[in-house]
């Protein structure tokens, strides 16, 4: 299978688009209308979030994106207080293209607003999930890809499902057993369920999963349609942290407290140095890139939903961020052979990777500022520098976060290995530009920084001759008309892991009370290990940590959530009987 996902075959019908693989339509009629009815007062919205924090709707289809407008534009007029969080995960195989989009939206004057901000944050075409932070506390993880692969990877529970694919006699795949078993897994209890269809075998399988199902008046020229909901004792959902404590205020710790603040918590922010972004995260310049896998496993999915995330979260920094086009080159024959496979099958579309088989090219990669950027980010918490915490500290909060590099071990982390880094930076106030072949050289905002050296650490960081050496022959191979000038040198410790991917989450031990007896809280949540692509990772791995917090729908694939566990080492080890 193709690792770019394929674009759906329209025809139009005045503004009513056609699929030709399924033969049938996304919407008849006033599609608003129709949507209206069937999804928001079948699934008795607004009424059913009303007192709410967090309120989750399932979609099967995301389609013209017509759905999430419609319920967009209710929750902005009964939106149950200014923090409550709306998130639509939706399921879709073939994504429609943002113009398409635009001609399909402009029936509808009314969602003019929200669809040209829907637009200009439009999903990329590329399989697995993907998170988008919309205005409003709206979120939308669009999971692209077959139902039947994708709905086995979600982690949510949903208190709404809009069943809106085609019609089960076009496009049965979407309606059989094992999807809506899926379904009724992904719902919390109460949840509830509405379509179009009436077939009987919807019906039936809703039933025996534990859904009262119940035929309504339609639509339109639909005489009928469903609405279920499942019928299971209602469960007490866990309280969500209020005041939330950050240890480590480099480019981890800065996501970590954003992702909470957003969410309406008090977040206070440690570090042992006066200022955010003092240790491996004060660079003069970070480049956001992405590293892409030839074959597509949950490595591959992980650094692709980091990468699209990123890509949007660093825009929230404004002007301490720069977009540029960054090359990339192979370091010897390996690479080379990899980057010929990545142009032959692209997981990403031409608008964000230009793949050749001597050079990649990613469109929109960002120069980031950590300097000023991190403080834009923690720019209303509580911050506490030059305090170092210990495990045994007590700290006033209902959950902590530990983001605190090489000492993330002292809380409980996995192994770490330390790398010592050194980039070489100069003033230069030419054409902005970014390249890398394993190093990497990067000119904007008035700044040239190359490197850098990934060496094993043996102490505190010092910069030194040799390795400025190695980050001249660095530039040299990427920029060879280019002459630095006069350089200062920075040198920071990294924290990486054995197989080189991040963690976040809970520790894989229970953390311990300040007397040294288990706590039974278990407060404690980690993210570290990021080494050389912390300004890739961070978005992503705070949204994990702070989604999981509040009942949230994880913004990744089952598999790369499993990826990134804390816990991955302690249980490959018992499965190897160390």
């Amino acid at each position: 299978m193709p690792r770019l996902p394929p674009l759906p075959e329209l025809d139009f019908a005045e503004l009513a688009p056609h699929s030709r693989e399924h033969g049938d339509v996304y919407f008849s009629g006033d599609g608003l209308s129709e949507k209206r009815e069937v999804f928001l007062r079948g699934c008795g919205l607004p009424e059913g979030w009303a007192g709410r924090e967090v309120f989750v709707v399932g979609e099967l289809g995301f389609g013209t994106g017509l759905n999430l407008l419609a319920l967009w534009e209710l929750w902005r007029r009964h939106r149950p207080s200014a923090t409550a969080r709306l998130h639509l995960v939706s399921f879709e195989g073939a994504l429609i293209p943002r113009e398409h989009a635009a001609r399909i939206h402009s029936a509808w004057p009314e969602l003019a607003g929200l669809s040209e901000t829907l637009r200009a944050n439009w999903p990329d075409r590329a399989y697995g999930m993907q998170r988008i932070a919309l205005p409003d506390g709206v979120t939308l993880t669009l999971a692209i890809g077959d139902v039947a692969e994708t709905l086995p990877q979600a982690r949510m529970s949903a208190d709404a499902w809009f069943l809106d694919g085609f019609a089960p006699a076009k496009n049965p795949a979407m309606w059989t057993p094992e999807v809506l078993a899926h379904v009724a897994r992904l719902s919390a209890p109460g949840a509830r369920v509405a379509t179009y269809t009436v077939a009987g075998h919807v019906r039936r399988t809703l039933g025996e999963l534990g859904f009262a199902v119940e035929k309504v008046a339609g639509h339109g020229r639909k005489k009928e349609r469903l609405e279920a909901r499942l019928m299971s004792a209602p469960v007490a959902l866990p309280s969500a942290p209020k005041r939330v404590a950050i240890i480590g205020a480099g480019v981890a710790g800065a996501w970590a407290a954003r992702a909470f603040m957003d969410r309406g918590c008090a977040v206070d922010v440690y570090d042992r140095a006066s200022a955010p972004a003092s240790a491996a995260s004060g660079n003069p310049l970070a480049l956001v890139m992405p590293r892409l896998d030839a074959a597509d496993g949950p490595t591959a999915r992980a650094l692709i939903a980091a990468w699209l995330l990123a890509r949007r979260a660093w825009a929230r920094v404004g002007d301490a961020a720069q977009v540029l086009d960054a090359i990339h080159l192979p370091r010897g024959e390996r690479e080379a052979q990899r980057f010929a496979k990545l142009a032959a099958d692209p997981p990403l579309d031409e608008s964000i990777l230009q793949a050749g088989a001597e050079r990649l090219l990613h469109v929109g990669a960002m120069a980031v500022d950590p300097v000023h950027a991190l403080p834009r980010l923690i720019d209303s918490v509580a911050f506490h520098g030059g305090r170092e915490v210990a495990p045994t500290d007590k700290i006033d909060a209902d959950l902590i976060v530990v983001c605190a590099g090489m000492g993330a071990t002292a809380f409980g982390a996995p192994p770490l290995e330390g790398r010592l880094g050194q980039v070489d930076f100069c003033a230069d106030d030419g054409p902005a530009f970014a390249a890398a072949d394993g190093g990497y050289a990067v000119r904007a905002m008035g700044r040239l920084v190359f490197g850098a050296t990934f060496q094993a650490a043996d102490g505190k960081p010092r910069v030194s001759d040799t390795a400025r050496a190695h980050n001249l022959n660095v530039l040299a191979r990427l920029r060879p008309d280019l002459v630095a000038g006069e350089l200062t040198s920075r040198a920071a410790i990294r924290a990486t892991t054995q197989d080189r991917m991040p963690f976040a989450g809970a520790p894989p031990h229970k953390e311990k009370a300040p007397d040294g007896t288990p706590a039974p809280s278990g407060r404690l949540r980690l993210i570290g290990g990021l080494g050389s692509r912390g300004f890739l990772w961070a978005p992503l791995l705070a949204e994990m940590v702070a989604s999981e917090a509040f009942g949230e729908p994880c913004p990744g694939e089952e598999r790369v959530a499993a990826c990134l566990d804390p816990k991955r080492f302690h249980e490959r080890a018992l499965r190897r009987g160390n």
